[in-house]
């Protein structure tokens, strides 16, 4: 009792102290669209993209993380941080949150530039996942009752918990406040593609000759059964996006055989692609109808050199497992079969240059489709997430790509509101699972198809 009297104290005396400093900082009667989160070493860097943004009337505050972190309370930085972008939402009228910063170069441990959050559902799949990293964490300001969400209700330092054979420990509210993408970005030399990458591709509208084409990869993700689950989810996709040029590459069709379709349709240009199947972090594939011990890769990372699309960047939406765990390297191989991967699938598609995609949308951790669910009537999962991006932006037109990434977490979490009571690994668990893990890796102030 008598430490929570001292921390008491201590948390008042920061948080009036936090309050008098920001009183008398002019930024405080401004508001603004975009935050950008970086390191100070990524500042002079990424100012070309501030100026950018503001000309073009987003406007624009980049704080760095030395400053949150000696300003905004908080257990860790992670947390110092959410307070930040509670504090930007609430003065300044944030709607959109750029982090800048993935891994820092370490040989043991790990280490990042700007921190993550590690969420805890566990997973008795048959190598169990008992946490994942999630950006909604930033994002899910505020609960229902309208106190700070923590994702820790128990106070006990472990994030979004919910153990095996027991309700939830931590119960958030998992909608989105705000926008929130991640440039997950380990040295200057990829901030400065990124920045080039935004700017180049904002800067005008895109051609309609190549960016109003959709492209779709799949084939049958789950062998066992009469359908096939990543063509019938790409095409309720595409059902979602009329007027629109479609590319169907399937494995149905003799259409997608191998990885050279892919990277030969990706090089003609187009303005999204969306893949259904299975992930790793480095590769994503799937089956022929009905054959399973049969994979056709659509990608690996050493495929990705060939990708010259220049300026013609899709935005990617990947269905499958870990395909956008940023957090590996060549020295930290989780989830990639003892392969050292220098950086996972989504990342290395968005940060390449010469081509590649502007942004990517995809899972830090094991995937799931509806066929996952033990309720045999259950549907959702991430191919439901996926497909309802593609309903909010092709139904409602929605202009920013983090507003997008938004509205369709609120769509699934509509659809299938999370029961907290359920034991971990119920079909609730994975819904919650499945939001939490869906990342977007790339700018969420980007301008679809950019400014006119």
């Amino acid at each position: 009792m008598k430490q929570r009297i001292i921390f008491g104290i201590v948390s008042f005396i920061l948080l009036n102290s936090m309050t008098m400093s920001l009183a008398v900082n002019p930024r405080a009667t401004e508001t603004y669209a975009l935050l950008i989160i970086s390191p100070s070493q990524f500042t002079e860097t990424l100012q070309p993209l501030v100026n950018h943004k503001i000309n073009h009337g987003m406007s624009t505050i980049l704080m760095e993380t030395e400053e949150i972190y000696s300003t905004y309370e908080g257990r860790d930085q992670a947390e110092q941080i959410k307070h930040c972008i509670q504090y930007a939402y609430d003065t300044w009228q944030i709607q959109y949150v750029l982090l800048v910063g993935g891994r820092a170069p370490t040989l043991h441990g790990e280490a990042w530039l700007l921190p993550v959050r590690y969420s805890h559902i566990v997973d008795n799949w048959m190598v169990p996942e008992e946490e994942f990293i999630s950006d909604l964490y930033f994002a899910d300001i505020y609960n229902e009752t309208g106190a700070f969400c923590s994702w820790d209700s128990n106070e006990n330092g472990i994030f979004g918990e919910w153990a095996e054979n027991t309700p939830a420990a931590d119960i958030a509210d998992l909608y989105p406040e705000v926008g929130v993408g991640r440039l997950a970005c380990r040295n200057t030399f990829e901030v400065k593609i990124m920045v080039q990458k935004i700017i180049s591709y904002e800067q005008q509208a895109c051609d309609p000759a190549w960016f109003n084409k959709m492209v779709v990869v799949a084939g049958d993700t789950y062998t066992d059964n009469d359908y096939y689950e990543g063509e019938e989810i790409t095409q309720q996709a595409l059902d979602y996006m009329t007027g629109w040029n479609h590319v169907k590459l399937w494995t149905s069709d003799g259409s997608f055989s191998s990885w050279k379709d892919v990277v030969k349709t990706i090089n003609k240009g187009c303005g999204f692609i969306f893949f259904a199947g299975h992930g790793s972090p480095g590769l994503w594939g799937t089956h022929p109808p009905f054959d399973d011990s049969t994979w056709i890769y659509g990608l690996k990372l050493g495929q990705m050199l060939l990708l010259r699309n220049s300026n013609k960047l899709p935005i990617c939406v990947v269905g499958g497992c870990h395909n956008s765990l940023f957090n590996v390297s060549i020295f930290h191989s989780t989830w990639t079969g003892g392969f050292p991967i220098p950086e996972c699938w989504s990342w290395w598609l968005t940060r390449k240059s010469g081509g590649g995609a502007i942004a990517t949308l995809g899972c830090t951790g094991l995937g799931y489709g509806k066929e996952d669910k033990k309720h045999p009537e259950a549907d959702g999962g991430g191919d439901l997430l996926n497909a309802l991006f593609f309903k909010e932006y092709g139904t409602h037109d929605t202009p920013f790509l983090g507003d997008v990434w938004k509205n369709a977490i609120a769509s699934y979490l509509d659809r299938y509101p999370i029961d907290w009571n359920q034991w971990a690994f119920n079909d609730t668990s994975l819904d919650a699972k499945t939001v939490q893990e869906w990342v977007l890796l790339g700018d969420p102030s980007l301008k679809i198809g950019g400014y006119a």
